[in-house]
């Protein structure tokens, strides 16, 4: 289903949120522009392309995963928001941050993440961690995301109350 999104404010993209059995998350160290800054994959939503097929088209460029890696796959109901710290001091940003749909995603035991297989050089290492580790080392402007997706983790998810 396609889904219009007024991007006049906020650049539209879908993010993802991949699990292991062992209820850890990973995260990918970005090799473009903010170089080394850890993060969950995220990528923007193409021109009458819907969140559901961005996230497949991400996945394989940024990661080099596809449908078949995964066990599960969750939406988040609702979409988050964060504003971009560059925005309100330069006024010839066209956006004030981003906005996406998440999608949390149980990685096979089976399968490997292989960077190698991206078709786009946007991640340059992943490591597995706890949420709390993936809140601690992310930007200021995203902790209240990451925190918002622990909570959906934990009590949708693994349901743990």
């Amino acid at each position: 289903m396609k889904v219009e999104i007024d991007t006049r404010f906020f650049r539209a993209g879908v993010g993802t949120v991949i699990y292991n059995q062992a209820g850890e998350v990973v995260l990918f160290e970005r090799s473009q522009y903010p170089i080394g800054i850890w993060q969950f994959q995220q990528g923007g939503i193409d021109l009458n392309e819907s969140p559901e097929a961005t996230l497949w088209r991400e996945l394989r460029e940024e990661i080099g995963l596809t449908k078949d890696d995964f066990s599960s796959v969750t939406e988040m109901p609702n979409w988050t928001i964060y504003q971009d710290t560059n925005s309100v001091d330069d006024v010839s940003k066209s956006r004030f941050g981003q906005a996406h749909k998440w999608y949390f995603l149980e990685l096979k035991e089976d399968a490997d993440i292989d960077l190698t297989r991206a078709t786009e050089d946007e991640a340059s290492d992943f490591k597995w961690v706890t949420f709390p580790e993936a809140i601690s080392v992310t930007d200021d402007l995203k902790k209240h995301v990451y925190r918002e997706l622990e909570t959906y983790f934990f009590e949708k998810i693994l349901k743990v109350n």
